[in-house]
């Protein structure tokens, strides 16, 4: 039996020589010796074909209309240099098959524009049975047909359209474990969406490159990613010039049917914290594809999945940028967007353990911040059992694990990622940690407090107001608004200041922009919560199956102690937003399933064929994009 763990990296003596990623030419001994060949003379690439200027992050960017005092920077002064020119990912277009056809006819096969945006109008909204019976309407014997007379062509014209990931099925067992059905990963590889979305033009004006410091009136701010202390932090141990691509992450389980054999997918979302989050926000990520059994089964799926896109991240490799700017690139693993049952599952921890500190159940509501559960320290735990007990001998391996509040879970995929560490990556986000938090507690012990019927009374005859919803149609995030009101003569004051604390607390989590100031007032506010929480309990508020509970041992309200450090590390909260997960598992898999015939035996193809073709279509409308007047064509 064997562990694989993390290895220290070899010395860049060791390492085989590096050619110049802009000539090509050369055999270099470390990335020092590539910049200082570019900047000698001659050199390969001439000064005045380098940029002048790249776009600069949000918080620096002043409208006409701005006011206010114009903050201060400091970037790194060992990130970001540029090793030449190469291709971006339209410029790749070039190389297909039928690019000199589209010299012609940027819409080929298709004749054009019009009919680009009916093929695409009709794979996307109706079903290949639909497409064939309206390619045969009597309403086209009197008028033009398109090009494509059958559903068949029109799917054969939007399959050879260029995809540059494509998408592939494998088949996942374990040996001497059967399943009823086999388990097939229909996945990409992650290193070449990483690539993809970096060089995609249409982030050209919205990524940052270089970790920065913010200073607003001599006050530190947290914004992005790119302006916390991690970024600045990993850029000290990187070589001379080198990019961060910080990789994002997103997963959760869900259902995609319930009556036709209950099938259940599991995907994974990746994107990059180089893009601005307001436009990251926007759904830009990628899809990539017994509970031990299925826990284990997952890590190696993520293993197959991530492989080349680990060795780059401890490495380094050249990749271009929206400008075609050659960086030299390593991949971080910052962020992984989930429940907190998927961050326990990722974390490799049992569920009365804290997937980020090492509390475990009994601490959960004592509001005191204990230290980080780091990936070391697990790792340590797992190798010691594993020296004395097969992992595979499960039930005995299960019961070891448990007494170290483990999963049993032996080789997450974390393992050899550089600087990955889960109690650092398992960002907390809002909607799952804050909103459903509310909704699955205070509000419930409000509820208990003065009855469901009153609170609806109280709702009821509230003031209407304008951009706040009532009634049936309110949300959770429209009940925090006035929920303090509302209770207000109904409860104790305590009652009244330990809810007011939680509302306040996550209104100030969810601030766009972090200083030293709106950290200590959420401390201060999470703090008030613990001082006063004893009025839950002295209204006999907080309830379970077996009736009145005297505890708080609640696991979200243990992850709100981590709040302020993540914030300090990672950046703002809400750019790690799980509703673009939410949105995602809706448009990837729930919407996705219909198109395909679900009982048919070759279901995992039919999958593979519509993915890569959704994702021609996307690569496709760009290019297209790029050709209207007053927009640059790839050169």
């Amino acid at each position: 039996m064997q562990i694989f763990l993390h290895l220290t990296l070899l010395a860049a003596a060791e390492e085989d020589p590096m050619l110049c990623p802009n000539c090509q030419r050369g055999e270099f001994p470390s990335i020092e010796a590539i910049i200082q060949h570019l900047n000698s003379q001659p050199t390969c690439w001439p000064f005045s074909a380098r940029p002048q200027e790249l776009p600069v992050p949000p918080v620096f960017r002043r409208g006409p209309t701005s006011t206010g005092p114009i903050p201060t920077s400091t970037y790194h002064p060992n990130s970001g240099c540029l090793f030449g020119v190469d291709e971006n990912m339209l410029d790749r277009l070039e190389t297909d098959r039928f690019a000199y056809r589209r010299k012609i006819n940027p819409y080929y096969p298709f004749q054009d524009d019009g009919e680009w945006e009916l093929g695409k109008f009709l794979i996307e909204n109706l079903t290949q049975t639909q497409i064939a019976r309206f390619l045969k309407l009597k309403w086209f014997n009197t008028r033009a047909r398109p090009s494509f007379t059958t559903k068949d062509e029109l799917l054969d014209w939007m399959d050879i359209l260029p995809c540059f990931t494509e998408w592939k099925v494998s088949k996942i067992e374990f040996k001497g474990y059967n399943t009823a059905h086999p388990v097939e990963l229909i996945w990409r590889d992650a290193l070449e969406v990483v690539k993809q979305l970096f060089s995609n033009p249409i982030f050209a004006n919205h990524m940052t490159f270089d970790p920065y410091i913010v200073n607003n009136e001599g006050k530190r701010e947290y914004g992005d990613y790119m302006s916390a202390d991690m970024a600045w932090k990993i850029q000290d141990h990187l070589p001379m010039g080198a990019t961060q691509v910080p990789i994002i992450l997103g997963s959760d389980k869900t259902p995609v049917t319930r009556t036709t054999g209950g099938l259940e997918m599991h995907p994974v979302f990746i994107t990059i914290g180089n893009i601005d989050s307001e436009v990251r926000s926007k759904a830009t990520s990628h899809e990539l594809g017994d509970t031990i059994l299925q826990a284990r089964l997952w890590h190696k799926c993520m293993d197959l999945i991530f492989a080349n896109l680990k060795v780059a991240a401890a490495k380094g490799c050249f990749m271009p940028d929206p400008f075609r700017y050659i960086h030299y690139v390593f991949m971080p693993l910052v962020a992984h967007v989930c429940d907190l049952p998927e961050a326990s599952m990722i974390a490799a921890v049992s569920k009365n353990a804290s997937p980020l500190t090492m509390a475990t159940q009994d601490n959960f509501g004592d509001g005191i911040l204990h230290l980080p559960r780091t990936g070391r320290h697990t790792m340590q735990l797992i190798i010691r059992i594993c020296e004395t007990i097969d992992p595979w001998e499960l039930d005995k391996f299960q019961k070891a694990t448990k007494a170290a509040y483990l999963s049993g879970v032996h080789m997450p995929f974390w393992r050899d990622w550089e600087y990955a560490c889960p109690s650092v990556f398992l960002a907390r986000e809002v909607l799952h940690t804050c909103h459903k938090f509310f909704a699955d507690h205070p509000l419930k012990w409000i509820k208990e407090a003065i009855g469901t019927y009153e609170l609806d009374t109280r709702f009821m005859i509230q003031h209407k107001r304008v951009g706040t919803r009532h009634l049936q149609k309110a949300s959770r995030t429209d009940i925090q608004r006035t929920i303090v009101a509302s209770i207000a003569g109904a409860v104790p004051p305590r009652f009244i200041r330990t809810i007011r604390a939680l509302v306040d607390f996550i209104y100030l989590a969810q601030n766009p922009v972090h200083s030293p100031e709106s950290l200590r007032s959420m401390v201060q506010a999470l703090s008030d919560f613990h001082t006063f929480k004893n009025a839950i309990i002295e209204a006999e508020a907080r309830r379970g199956k077996k009736g009145v509970k005297e505890d708080f041992f609640i696991p979200k309200l243990e992850l709100l102690q981590s709040f302020k450090g993540m914030i300090e590390r990672l950046g703002t909260l809400m750019q790690f937003s799980a509703d673009v997960t939410e949105r995602l598992l809706i448009t990837h898999c729930k919407d996705f399933f219909p198109q395909t015939a679900q009982q048919s035996k070759n279901f995992t193809e039919q999958c593979v064929r519509i993915l890569n073709r959704q994702e021609s279509m996307e690569i496709f409308d760009l290019y297209t994009l790029s050709d209207e007047p007053g927009l640059a064509r790839p050169k």
